[in-house]
């Protein structure tokens, strides 16, 4: 039964991801990604800094704060890059291969997704002793 609920999981977030990739168009799907990627670097930075300056580890700490300055550099950088491709990408000539080559990004990014949460869901049914999936 639990295999069976996980499947219907995994389907419906293909649904999901493929419908709002496709809604979205590959430009945005990528400058969407990279915003999380940025944002998750952005929060590890952030925490490692925080720990670093409770630790006294002075020159972890001023690392840590460069790499957030560089990294709020680059992202405005990528901003300006894909601010253009992102009004490209609505050209009525473009658009509709935009938007299959999103779905294309949308159903990567499901299996992505649905790869992490077969690890998550197996690491969980393993500490709660049960084994795996």
């Amino acid at each position: 039964m639990a295999k069976l609920i996980f499947v219907f999981i995994v389907f419906l977030l293909f649904v999901w991801r493929i419908q709002r990739g496709h809604h979205n168009g590959m430009m945005k799907e990528i400058v969407t990604i990279l915003s999380f990627v940025i944002s998750l670097a952005g929060v590890a930075l952030l925490f490692l800094a925080i720990s670093s300056y409770r630790a006294k580890a002075t020159s972890l700490f001023v690392l840590c704060v460069i790499g957030l300055a560089a990294l709020g550099i680059v992202f405005k950088v990528c901003g300006l890059i894909f601010k253009p491709m992102l009004a490209l990408g609505d050209a009525a000539v473009i658009g509709g291969v935009n938007r299959m080559f999103g779905a294309v990004m949308g159903a990567v990014e499901a299996v992505a997704l649905s790869v992490l949460l077969y690890y998550i869901y197996g690491y969980i049914l393993d500490w709660i002793g049960r084994g795996a999936l």
